[in-house]
Parts: C-alpha cells; sequence; structure tokens
C-alpha cells in the first residue's frame, strides 16, 4: 500500500509541476564519473545534496515501478481470462435458455394439437348421440307399426299371410336396429375411454409445461446481474464538516441492476450472494486529514486515515469482498474534519458487482 502511494506522489508531483528527474541531473555533454565528481565534491563546500545517492534511488524507485507494472500487467491478464471464461458460462447458460424455450413451444403445440383433437371428438360423440337417438326414435316408430300391424292381422285374420310376411319383414328390420344400436353403443363407450385417456394426457402435459416455466424463471432469476461504478462530484474539494457525512457519489457510469442509489449514496443487494467493492479517495489540500469509512449494516468496517501537509495528489485506495443477504446496505462516510477531492477526471471512485449468486 505505501508503495502504491509513492507511485501517485510521484505521479502527482508531476501533475504539480515538481523537480523531474533530469533537473537533478549534470550536463549530458560533461562525463559522469563517480570518480571525479567525489572529488570534486570534496573540494567544495557540504552544503549541497548528494546527487548520486539521490539518482540511485531514484533508479531503484524505477525498477521497483517496473517490477510491480509486470505484476499488474500478470493480473490484468488473469482477470480477462476470469472473464472469458464468465463470458463462456453466460453464453452456456443462454443456450440452456434458448432449448428450454423452444422445449416450451413445442409443449404448447402439443398442448393446441391435443385441445383442437378433444374439441373434435366432442363433436363426433355429439353427432353419434344424435345418430342413437334417432335410432331410438325409428325403433319406437317400429314399435308402433308392430302394433298396428297385430291390430290390423286381429281384424283382418283373412289377410294373415300378407300380414304374416309384413311381420317377419318388420321383425327383421327391428333385429337390425337392435344390431346397430348395440354397435353404436360400442362406438360410444370406446369414444368415452378414448376421451378419458386424452383428458389423463393433456393433464400430464399442462404439469410439464408448469414445470418448464419454473425452470425458465429459475433460469432468469440465476443469471441477474449486479454491478456500478461511479464518481464522486465535478466541484472540486469535499469537505471538512464537523459531523461524519454520508459521500453520494452523484456521476453513476455503470449500474446494471440499479442496486445503486445516487440519491442517497447507498448500495443495497438485491439478493444473496458474495460481492466485491472497490474505493479510491483523492485528497488534496495543503495540510489537514484526508478518510473515509466503509459502513456495512449500519457497522463501519473499514477506516482509512492519512495526515496530509502539501498540496500534492495523495491518495487512498482499498477493496473488500463480502457475503450479502438480500437487502443489505454498504455506503461510505467522510470522518469529521476530514477533506477530500474530485473534478472532471474523476478522482474519487466508487464501484462493485457480484462475483456469484448462493
Amino acid at each position: 500500500m505505501q508503495h502504491q502511494l509513492n507511485t501517485w506522489m510521484v505521479k502527482g508531483n508531476s501533475e504539480a509541476g515538481e523537480t523531474k528527474l533530469h533537473d537533478f541531473l549534470p550536463d549530458k555533454k560533461q562525463p559522469l564519473d563517480p570518480d571525479t565528481t567525489a572529488d570534486e565534491a570534496h573540494d567544495q563546500t557540504n552544503t549541497g545534496p548528494d546527487i548520486w545517492m539521490e539518482v540511485r534511488m531514484l533508479r531503484d524507485m524505477v525498477v521497483e515501478q517496473k517490477v510491480e507494472l509486470r505484476n499488474m500487467e500478470a493480473r490484468l491478464r488473469e482477470t480477462e481470462m476470469q472473464a472469458d471464461d464468465q463470458k463462456l458460462d453466460l453464453l452456456l447458460t443462454k443456450t440452456s435458455l434458448e432449448e428450454l424455450k423452444r422445449d416450451h413451444t413445442t409443449t404448447e403445440e402439443r398442448l393446441r394439437a391435443s385441445q383442437k383433437q378433444v374439441e373434435e371428438l366432442k363433436k363426433v360423440n355429439m353427432e353419434q348421440s344424435e345418430e342413437l337417438s334417432d335410432l331410438r326414435a325409428r325403433l319406437d316408430a317400429s314399435d308402433k307399426r308392430v302394433e298396428e300391424i297385430k291390430k290390423v292381422n286381429v281384424e283382418l285374420r283373412g289377410d294373415l299371410e300378407n300380414q304374416a310376411a309384413q311381420l317377419l319383414s318388420i321383425e327383421a328390420r327391428v333385429t337390425v336396429g337392435d344390431r346397430e344400436l348395440q354397435l353404436l353403443t360400442r362406438r360410444m363407450d370406446d369414444l368415452q375411454a378414448q376421451n378419458t385417456a386424452q383428458e389423463v394426457e393433456l393433464a400430464s402435459v399442462m404439469d410439464r409445461m408448469n414445470t418448464t416455466e419454473s425452470s425458465v424463471d429459475s433460469l432468469i432469476k440465476e443469471n441477474a446481474k449486479v454491478a456500478f461504478y461511479t464518481a464522486l462530484t465535478d466541484s472540486g474539494g469535499v469537505g471538512p464538516y464537523n459531523t461524519p457525512t454520508v459521500l453520494k457519489f452523484s456521476k453513476v457510469f455503470t449500474n446494471v441492476g440499479g442496486a445503486y442509489s445516487p440519491t442517497t449514496g447507498f448500495f443495497t443487494a438485491p439478493q444473496k450472494g458474495v460481492y466485491y467493492f472497490r474505493f479510491t479517495i483523492c485528497g488534496h489540500t495543503a495540510k489537514g486529514l484526508m478518510g473515509v469509512q466503509l459502513y456495512h449494516n449500519g457497522r463501519s468496517i473499514i477506516h482509512n486515515l492519512e495526515h496530509k501537509d502539501n498540496l500534492h495528489f495523495e491518495y487512498l485506495s482499498n477493496a473488500v469482498t463480502l457475503e450479502l443477504n438480500v437487502g443489505d446496505e454498504l455506503h461510505l462516510v467522510l470522518p469529521e474534519e476530514s477533506a477530500i477531492f474530485d473534478n472532471a477526471n474523476n478522482h474519487s471512485t466508487f464501484s462493485g458487482f457480484l462475483l456469484f449468486k448462493m
């Protein structure tokens, strides 16, 4: 952390117009012989700075910064690989979601086809019921005719043979009607059995459709995303105040999921999971305190503080990984008697995102 602050101080000193490395070096046309320089230094008074010692210190600082830059590049490559893995997981999840949607569409089409078949079977059933009623009416009519023939046979015994022939014909027709009635009854029973089986299948299809819808809803919830990135203000200095003050980062660049409120300065967890948060605070006052506190559900979990004695840009950065429940809150607070700085260059920032859901 101290080395990172030294790095920022070197950058800040460059912004404020501080003395650069080449100002300490002698003329490039003159030879940099340490022995000659040492002899000349002994001939002079001891009031001047040891320039070679400062050059070595600056060279060591440059070497350390190069090493740290290589470490940061390695971490950046590792972060990019993790991002690619997360993109691949998201693509697989989207593919599964599309397949579930296609299965849902197919199920709906089968359901509509089954409903159509049920309607057609109901129509056929009604038609056959009408035919059965017609046959019963015809049978009743045949019975009436038989009675009439019997009456005629009693009254006209002389024409017995003709009446007997007519009676045989009527009985034959009645027999045929009975057979047709039995066949229609069997067909009606078969249709009723088919109707019952289709109702059972329809209920099974409805259950599968409800299960599919639940799976789709579950996948949608599991792929919920939360991420935000904000900066404090464009107005310059903030503070000092007599009491601790909530910092409202009003410049919102990213707010996926809408979990951060620039009006209140609070982040509210929309779902249970593990979250990552990071903040950077800039100081630009001549002297005094610069600091910040991170609060989780009203309890301070980080308190960074530093004393300033110059007008250079100085920075405080920190990060935290927290397991949050739905409704948990996080916010940053400016401690009393502390001052920080931000402008259009976004020196003071606050960001976070959901690592994974639990």
